[in-house]
């Protein structure tokens, strides 16, 4: 029967069995044979507890790896050393299939893997080698998308050292660099442009430089950075390798204001690369410094001028006229751009870009393009029964439904304009009572519902008559109450000398009573003295 051994470090040369109390065996009575290799991982991983930066291997004791199941076998390879772990090793997505593929760093070809690819396979030891790529799309696409799967093979291309992180400030070396590497703006012969050299040759110092992997004349991947301050720029080509490289090597992802690159004149200008993580430059005399002044920084010409590029196609021209949007802002653009991408808008006057909507409005023998949401104001009308935009003049509205037609749509009858839904059927005989059947209904309907409008008025106004006559009684009923509830109350002497009611505390309230009651009186008086 099969027993384990755990092993640690004798000398550079030997290693030596252990006991489960961390002495090298034999040693008295202390374990240091396990039954299953299930038990030497976790008496293993007890001992790395104590010490967790010995090194601690699993192996057979006094049997050849042949005498174990094809699991158990493939197990020891990585406790030993045999199998090198792949990156996505200890991964949860990956874990669920280790027991069936044992996944491992390939040790017949460089840069690739290999996994036992089923049981009959493991248990004649034959293990299938693979790119790290095909393995992980054909097995784990559930649980990686592209981007994943490309970063697990950067980080085993890492792992094995399969390419040197190359930093240089060499002028001739970066030109080759951009002319043979990854395409961009800047990755172009020096023929193709405007400066005498090429213009990324001002990254040679004093505080830039290019980073990048494989041959100088045939780079996989470049970045610009900036090494005193660790910091790399936009990367290019195989950016999952060239950004583990860089950030294994203790960089970050920043930008360049503030950098000094090399002062190249040319003419009356300077020459500049397109630097897309600074901003315009100044010039000190000596150098010049990237986000400090107002050298453009992103011309594509290899010169440091101003120059013009049209917001819509990006390319470097000369304005031709303005172009408007529906929120009110404007844009110059090129005249390729304002003649293909443009359109007139007829109730503006100004030409529009042509992502706006527009609607076409039709015109006796002409169109107008009118934006979408301007074609009430500029005076046209939907036709349902056309499905098209007309202009009013031409329309006119159906005496009986009030949809607008297009006037040759419509027939005159009686004085009215009908479409055909709502012309009435002829009629065969002469009597001239029925020849005008349709307008009198017409008329005769307007009748009844001027005749009901009339009569709502009617009821309306004696309601609100009925209504005020209410309030007014109602106000002189309760005035009515409030006097002769002041009159019933007794009266009282005061201080004063004068008798006052209950109910009134001040004397000057009283009085106010009196003109009320004289006025009372008044009536029954004025006969006698018309009398006199």
């Amino acid at each position: 029967m099969a027993q384990f051994q755990i092993l640690c470090p004798h000398s550079e040369a030997e290693w030596r069995p252990i006991t489960i109390e961390f002495i090298f065996a034999p040693n008295g009575d202390q374990q240091y044979l396990w039954p299953s290799f299930e038990e030497a991982e976790a008496a293993r991983k007890q001992l790395l507890l104590r010490a967790p930066d010995v090194q601690l291997r699993i192996a057979l004791a006094g049997a050849d790896i042949g005498d174990v199941d094809w699991p158990v076998r493939e197990k020891l390879r990585f406790a030993d050393g045999s199998y090198a772990p792949t990156p996505w090793h200890d991964e949860p997505w990956y874990r669920e299939k280790h027991d069936e593929h044992f996944c491992h760093v390939s040790t017949e070809q460089a840069g690739k893997i290999a996994f036992t690819e089923n049981a009959a396979k493991g248990q004649i030891d034959r293990q299938l080698v693979m790119s790290p790529g095909r393995y992980l799309h054909r097995f784990f696409s559930a649980h990686l998308d592209n981007n994943a799967i490309e970063g697990w093979c950067a980080r085993l291309s890492v792992q094995l050292e399969e390419d040197a992180l190359k930093i240089t400030q060499d002028a001739d070396e970066i030109e080759d660099v951009y002319v043979g590497g990854p395409g961009s703006c800047m990755a172009h012969d020096a023929s193709e442009f405007d400066s005498f050299c090429h213009p990324t040759r001002v990254y040679a110092g004093p505080d830039t430089a290019i980073a990048y992997i494989g041959p100088r004349d045939d780079a996989r991947a470049r970045s610009v950075v900036w090494p005193e301050r660790k910091i790399y720029t936009s990367l290019y080509g195989d950016v999952s390798r060239l950004r583990l490289l860089l950030e294994n090597a203790g960089y970050a992802k920043g930008g360049l204001n503030g950098a000094r690159i090399r002062r190249i004149v040319d003419g009356d200008s300077f020459v500049v690369p397109y630097i897309d993580a600074g901003d315009d430059l100044a010039d000190d005399g000596e150098y010049l410094i990237i986000g400090r002044g107002s050298i453009p920084s992103e011309n594509t010409n290899g010169l440091g001028n101003r120059c013009w590029y049209c917001p819509r196609c990006d390319r470097e021209t000369t304005a031709h006229d303005e172009v408007y949007y529906r929120d009110g802002s404007s844009e110059e653009w090129c005249y390729s751009c304002f003649t293909d991408h443009s359109v007139f808008c007829d109730h503006n006057g100004r030409s529009y870009s042509d992502a706006e909507t527009f609607i076409t409005v039709l015109a006796d023998g002409d169109e107008h393009d009118v934006l979408e949401d301007d074609v009430e104001a500029f005076g046209a009308v939907y036709l349902d029964d056309r499905g098209e935009w007309w202009i009013e003049s031409c329309c006119r509205r159906c005496d009986a439904s009030g949809q607008w037609f297009h006037a040759d749509d419509l027939t005159e009858y009686h004085g009215e304009w009908l479409c055909a839904d709502h012309l009435p059927e002829p009629f065969d005989d002469d009597d001239p009572s029925l020849a005008n059947a349709h307008v009198l209904a017409h008329d005769w309907f307007r009748y009844e519902m001027a005749a009901i409008a009339i009569e709502v008025a009617k009821w309306q106004a004696a309601g609100e008559r009925a209504r005020d006559e209410r309030l007014r009684r109602e106000r002189e009923e309760a005035e009515r109450l409030r006097l002769e509830t002041l009159r019933r109350q007794p009266f009282e002497p005061c201080n004063c000398g004068r008798a006052h009611r209950n109910s009134l505390e001040a004397p000057g309230l009283a009085d106010s009573l009196v003109p009320a009651a004289a006025g009372a009186s008044a009536p029954a008086a004025t006969p006698s003295h018309t009398g006199a």
